[in-house]
């Protein structure tokens, strides 16, 4: 039986012990790294003249968002609130887009986002229709993107290991870079 000199003693590691169960866990956050290209960008592309900017790109709704979503067999989703993207979806993947297609082009071809535009540049919109993680482990990107008037699609698929968050953002960076690879290889 506890005493009543005791109870003081045993009441404030109760309280603790609680506080520390009730805690929020802390949220891991993950990167879409950029991926330089393997091929010098000289040799990429023979694009020269008027600079290229990413003028938009737009995602699928419900995918703009900070959780990392995966899809699940059961055609349910998996918002996994506490792996989260390093910023909202949208602007993390546009930076990295254009970040990894100025690495493909001849310097100075890619305006990047809050850079300096020049009087005249090339625009180069992208849709995203879908993006799908899972839930096999690879993802799947299917994109529409328009250069002056001329339209382009890519299906890009990317392997990963498993569906664990830190392969969800490898395999980010990859398709992004994949991404990249394809429309440096079609700007004249």
């Amino acid at each position: 039986m506890m005493t009543r000199r005791a109870l003081p003693l045993v009441l404030p590691l109760l309280l603790v012990a609680a506080c520390s169960f009730l805690k929020k866990s802390q949220p891991r956050i993950f990167p879409i790294d950029k991926i330089a290209a393997t091929t010098p960008a000289a040799t990429v592309t023979g694009t020269r003249g008027t600079p290229f900017a990413i003028e938009g790109l737009e995602l699928p709704p419900g995918i703009d968002r900070r959780e990392i979503v995966v899809r699940r067999a059961d055609r349910q989703l998996d918002v996994r609130e506490s792996d989260l993207w390093s910023a909202q979806l949208q602007p993390l993947m546009l930076h990295t887009l254009a970040v990894d297609l100025a690495s493909r082009l001849p310097e100075g071809m890619l305006i990047l986002p809050g850079e300096l535009r020049p009087a005249t540049v090339r625009s180069i919109d992208v849709v995203v229709e879908d993006l799908a993680v899972g839930p096999d482990p690879h993802i799947v990107l299917d994109a529409h993107w328009v250069e002056g008037n001329v339209s382009h699609r890519e299906h890009i698929a990317v392997d990963i290991p498993s569906l664990e968050s830190p392969n969800v953002s490898t395999g980010m960076s990859q398709v992004i870079a994949a991404l990249a690879d394809r429309i440096a290889a079609q700007l004249r």
